[in-house]
């Protein structure tokens, strides 16, 4: 029977991370952006060190952007995007995309990534919802537009979103980092791609399946298709 299958977004689908890239590509060309670039380093070193936190660094850096308007920006994730689909994918990732589309399971990305870029990304591969963090746009305050609209949607709190919801089992949860352990081990069958040091160790103890999608070897492996039902 169908099911749902949640990917990750970030270095689970894309081969590197979205967010910092978007970033640099909006303002590469900046003199104010470059100069402020030092100070953009030192917040991302001490969230690090534990004195920052990742939905502060987020925060300040969504503050590099405010000085385009949301068209600008929206028409800027839609070449940002398009690049990526076409060039930044991993390969078996897009494989297991598209056989989980086959099997009529629901599509969802489930990212820390901003919504203006796991929107558009979803929309290209065909997923069906997007958990994401999620952007204000109103014009109102002392911090400008775009913010983020409540927390950032990482580790706990993606888990927590995600439990929002009654989706279809069996459910495949796919992720590269070990901050989603819990989702991969709450799902029927847990994937870990191309996975971080810390969740490559964990990863045997949990019954997470460890997988490399840098190459499209086929999904699932003919042994592996009598078992994912």
């Amino acid at each position: 029977m169908p099911g749902t299958a949640i990917f990750d977004l970030d270095k689970t689908i894309t081969c590197a991370p979205t967010w910092t890239r978007f970033v640099f590509f909006v303002n590469r060309a900046r003199i104010p952006f470059l100069l402020r670039l030092p100070l953009l380093l030192g917040h991302g070193i001490a969230h690090k060190l534990g004195l920052a936190s990742r939905d502060s660094v987020k925060a300040h850096s969504l503050r590099t952007l405010a000085w385009l308007d949301r068209d600008s920006l929206e028409k800027a994730a839609d070449t940002f995007i398009a690049r990526e689909v076409a060039q930044g994918l991993h390969p078996g990732a897009v494989a297991a995309i598209k056989w989980h589309a086959q099997r009529g399971d629901r599509l969802v990305i489930a990212t820390a990534a901003v919504d203006l870029l796991a929107d558009r990304l979803a929309a290209a591969l065909g997923f069906d919802q997007v958990i994401a963090t999620r952007l204000d746009w109103t014009l109102h305050g002392t911090v400008p537009a775009p913010r983020m609209s409540g927390a950032n949607c990482y580790g706990a709190e993606k888990l927590r979103r995600i439990g929002e919801y009654t989706f279809p089992r069996p459910i495949f949860a796919y992720s590269d980092h070990v901050s989603d352990l819990a989702m991969l081990e709450q799902a029927d069958h847990g994937i870990a791609v191309n996975p971080s040091r810390g969740l490559r160790h964990a990863a045997p103890e949990r019954n997470v399946r460890v997988v490399d999608y840098r190459m499209a070897t086929g999904y699932p492996h003919t042994d592996e298709a009598s078992e994912f039902t």
